[in-house]
């Protein structure tokens, strides 16, 4: 059984170390033509086109920082009441 072609097309980008390709070596590597990749994108949330290059989109690290901050706070507060 094989992946949905807009998986393996997020995927192969993800893999990437810039996590970015031109629309032609996405082609290439999910063995697709070049007219088909756009449509692809359209189907994943996680990729954008920005010219001739396949990206995918970063992920926030905001919620991230808040958790670790409350964390910190809780610590701090916990220390002085005792």
């Amino acid at each position: 059984m094989s992946l949905p072609k807009h998986i393996e097309l997020s995927q192969a980008v993800k893999a990437c170390k810039h996590q970015a390709m031109t629309i032609d070596d996405a082609a290439a590597e999910i063995r697709v033509p070049d007219y088909v990749v756009p449509m692809l994108v359209r189907k994943n949330d996680d990729l954008v086109i920005e010219g001739n290059v396949v990206m995918a989109k970063r992920e926030s690290n905001g919620p991230v920082i808040f958790m670790l901050l409350g964390f910190m706070a809780v610590i701090v507060i916990a220390g002085v009441m005792q």
